[in-house]
């Protein structure tokens, strides 16, 4: 406040100053020390601290194995230096958890019951979903986890290639086929008899003849192989693959397929892989379910029809054009049939060409 002075006796204000002054300052001054204490006394038994997480976390995987084991009905795999894959009952680790029931289905491959499985069906019958459940036992069952399937013995592999997830990204650079080829060739160059292969519709990022073709082309490399291919699990809608027999005959190919139900206008999936091949993909059928337009899905069936019978393919709205057409030659026909000099033009107009324009919805 102005005009009031305050006086401390000096003699106090040094005495406070001494006591109290550099309170704060010797307070963070400690704490620094006591950090540095801390800190020397950690580093010295870093060796040890660091055994001590290595070893925790090895024990809380071990942990959650055991967890997920018990809850889920895993069984414990028996590995072998055989080449060999046998699973019965195996089950997807994360699908069967999302779903009320799921369709467990064997899978065996070795040189007697063949190391290529070539497995076609219909979309949405359960193809990709089998190809990663084989990979992903395989993998379990390496990094000592028991594995969801009822028996399995799963010969050592020295890797597991796959062309299923194609991961795309601006930074990247490449294309979706391109990315495409690089897995595979990552397969072909580093593959052996003791490889797991899993290639899920390979040749779809490109024209069909050249996907079909690139793919016929890998798969006869490994099958001249003969027992020294790897385990290969390949699926695709390539269907011309079968039926022009692009693949020549060989003890180590094992064709596949998904089971399902025709019921009329719908398809019964039974998820169930069974032996034989299928050369439908039902997609008008997958498209209904997905919620597209009728008159898109008619338009596909009618393109899909003409494709196989090497037919041309009318525009949409060319049989409007024909139908107009029709009508033009009718009117036509008429008038060549009227005799003009005696013909009153207002009549035939009125009575042919104009009822004709209204019940058509026609202009001239």
């Amino acid at each position: 406040m102005l005009g009031i002075v305050s006086v401390c006796p000096y003699g106090e204000v040094s005495a406070l100053d001494a006591r109290l002054g550099d309170t704060q300052c010797e307070i963070t001054d400690q704490e620094t020390q006591i950090m540095h204490r801390l800190q020397d006394a950690v580093l010295e038994k870093s060796q040890a601290l660091y055994s001590v997480m290595e070893h925790a976390a090895e024990l809380d995987c071990l942990l959650a194995f055991a967890a997920a084991a018990r809850e889920n009905n895993y069984i414990c795999p028996t590995l072998t230096m055989e080449k060999t894959l046998e699973i019965h009952g195996g089950r997807h680790p994360l699908q069967e958890v999302c779903v009320a029931t799921f369709v467990a289905n064997n899978t065996i491959s070795n040189s007697k019951e063949g190391k290529v499985k070539f497995l076609t069906g219909p979309n949405a019958s359960g193809k990709s979903v089998y190809l990663k459940q084989v990979g992903l036992i395989s993998f379990m069952a390496h990094i000592g986890s028991f594995v969801p399937a009822e028996s399995a013995t799963i010969g050592m592999l020295d890797g597991i290639y796959t062309r299923i997830h194609t991961q795309e990204s601006i930074s990247v650079g490449l294309s979706t086929f391109m990315i495409d080829l690089n897995q595979m060739a990552t397969a072909l160059k580093s593959a052996t008899s003791s490889s797991l292969v899993i290639i899920d519709e390979f040749g779809k990022g490109t024209d069909v003849a050249d996907g079909t073709s690139l793919l016929v082309a890998i798969l006869k490399h490994w099958l001249a192989l003969e027992d020294d291919c790897p385990h290969l699990v390949v699926s695709t809608h390539f269907h011309s693959i079968l039926k022009q027999g692009l693949l020549p005959s060989s003890t180590q190919l094992r064709c596949q397929t998904m089971e399902v139900i025709p019921n009329g206008d719908e398809m019964v999936f039974l998820y169930q892989l069974i032996h034989g091949q299928t050369d439908h993909s039902y997609a008008s059928h997958i498209s209904s379910m997905a919620g597209l337009p009728d008159e898109i899905i008619d338009r596909g069936q009618q393109v899909t029809e003409l494709i196989k019978e090497n037919k041309p393919i009318p525009r949409v709205d060319q049989a409007g054009a024909e139908k107009q057409l029709t009508w033009y030659r009718s009117v036509v026909a008429k008038l060549m049939e009227a005799d003009i000099d005696t013909v009153n033009m207002k009549t035939f107009l009125q009575g042919f060409v104009i009822p004709t324009i209204s019940q058509d919805g026609k202009s001239l």
